[in-house]
């Protein structure tokens, strides 16, 4: 009776949301931007999700972090960091009832080796994170043309949700599914103004650094955040050289040039929208926050097909890698371990 009860709250996801209850007050935070960013409202993105890992950090790495000075610019200040901000990974975004897109590179490593299954869940339904609830991931699809030492196109993953013991049917019934941008709306032309938002890093960075420029540690937000972004002319991301192997029809260019905001480290794969519809998926850039920089996007659309033979054809608790059969007389998925 239980898990049916679950189950019918999880479908009722895709129906109108009831009205928000009041957001309890956040937690005060100094940096308190997806940089440079303003707190989401409570209803205004009940898609987002947070994909977080259920693999702890070793003891000895907490011991080292402790161990090291403040002004130790590794020093990653574990100690001080709550559960929900320890062990993020990335963000996502519901596309169907039980059903959630996010990057490739949330679930594969520096060697090209797809995360175990299991060692991914998720928190959904408020955004304000730590009263969020929680869900399993019982399957993820990634793409199997994906390489993250590689090119790094094709920066996508499809991921199942199932509720279970730790999920709350009351929270979870505030999380809707966005809606893909149709293509009867035309293309999005340079200048066509979007919005990101995430529970990640709020500092402008260096790329690569683990501190941001002024030397203060990256943490997240408790609170969803947002950024105003827009679509650029691509001759500014192909002037980035580490760019320019990325670009293809699949990617956006994207900057937020008129209010210095930006995505950052663990937003990858949350939501870029327009007009309330699903555009692109936060992928890679040089830094965050950084002025005049631009960052890629996964382009949603490019992938339309694989996304629903993906979601049609996928069976089993697996995380595996697949591609549309190029051999198929019909949209047909082809997949390996």
């Amino acid at each position: 009776m239980k898990a049916l009860i679950l189950a019918l709250a999880w479908l009722a996801a895709a129906q109108p949301a009831p009205e928000p209850v009041a957001e309890p007050t956040p937690v005060e935070d100094e940096t308190g931007r997806i940089v440079r960013g303003t707190a989401a409202a409570p209803d205004s993105a009940p898609w987002q999700i947070q994909i977080y890992s259920t693999i702890p950090i070793s003891a000895d790495k907490l011991a080292a972090d402790r161990a090291m000075a403040p002004n130790d610019p590794a020093k990653r200040f574990y100690a001080e960091m709550q559960p929900w901000e320890r062990d993020h990974v990335c963000g996502g975004v519901l596309i169907a009832p039980g059903w959630a897109l996010t990057a490739a590179h949330c679930f594969v490593d520096k060697k090209e080796q797809l995360k175990p299954f299991g060692s991914r869940r998720v928190r959904l339904g408020n955004v304000y994170l730590p009263s969020a609830t929680e869900m399993a991931v019982d399957r993820v699809i990634v793409h199997a043309d994906y390489r993250r030492m590689g090119d790094k196109r094709h920066d996508i993953a499809l991921i199942r949700l199932v509720p279970d013991a730790r999920t709350d049917p009351a929270v979870a019934a505030f999380a809707r599914p966005v809606r893909l941008w149709p293509a009867t709306r035309g293309p999005h032309g340079v200048g066509a103004q979007m919005k990101v938002t995430g529970w990640g890093a709020t500092g402008e960075r260096e790329a690569g650094a683990l501190r941001d420029v002024d030397g203060k540690a990256m943490r997240g937000s408790p609170l969803l955040l947002e950024a105003q972004q827009q679509l650029v002319d691509p001759a500014r991301c192909r002037a980035v050289k580490t760019y320019r192997r990325t670009l293809w029809d699949g990617v956006m260019c994207i900057a937020g040039d008129a209010t210095g905001q930006d995505a950052c480290q663990g937003d990858s794969g949350g939501p870029l929208t327009r007009q309330q519809f699903l555009v692109g998926l936060v992928s890679t850039g040089t830094g965050c926050g950084l002025k005049g920089v631009p960052a890629l996007y996964t382009r949603v659309d490019s992938y339309a097909a694989w996304i629903d033979t993906a979601m049609a054809q996928s069976t089993g608790a697996v995380v595996a890698r697949c591609r549309l059969d190029p051999r198929a007389p019909r949209p047909a998925l082809a997949c390996s371990p």
